[in-house]
């Protein structure tokens, strides 16, 4: 059963029960008010619930690596298992807390552009060379030159 509000101001939240202006809820354009049904008090809480799930954590990593990638979570893992959980430039494992990120060819098809697991640093490093051998050679150059 639905509840009027005291005021054209104010509604109640679905999940807390508590009376609220209309601030606090979020903009829904196919609500009759043009406003969420729950606070983002409550939005909030069950995000923060669900961000804390495994299942739900997975299930993200999954459909991420599908859109980004072309790819899911268990062809991730098993090119991690087939790297040994080691960055294909360096050889470190991933820090503690961190992981392998996805190497990619922007100029290939979706799903196609898929190259190996690098650390963070070298996958940066390379985009920062605009994945170009030439001038990571030159980089290198540059190193030998003035670098320790």
């Amino acid at each position: 059963m639905r509840r009027e509000p005291e005021s054209p101001f104010t509604q109640f939240c679905e999940v807390c029960d508590d009376e609220k202006p209309l601030g606090q809820f979020g903009r829904r354009k196919r609500a009759p008010n043009g406003r969420a049904n729950v606070c983002r008090g409550c939005v909030k809480a069950a995000n923060h619930k669900a961000n804390r799930d495994p299942a739900v954590i997975r299930k993200r990593r999954d459909a991420r690596l599908r859109r980004v990638y072309g790819l899911t979570l268990a062809d991730y893992e098993r090119m991690g298992r087939r790297q040994r959980w080691r960055c294909a430039i360096c050889g470190n494992k991933a820090a503690v807390g961190d992981r392998l990120v996805v190497d990619h060819d922007h100029d290939k098809p979706h799903g196609q552009a898929v190259r190996r697991l690098l650390c963070r640093g070298e996958n940066s490093a390379l985009g920062h060379f605009g994945d170009s051998s030439t001038r990571l050679d030159q980089g290198a150059d540059y190193l030998r030159k003035f670098g320790k």
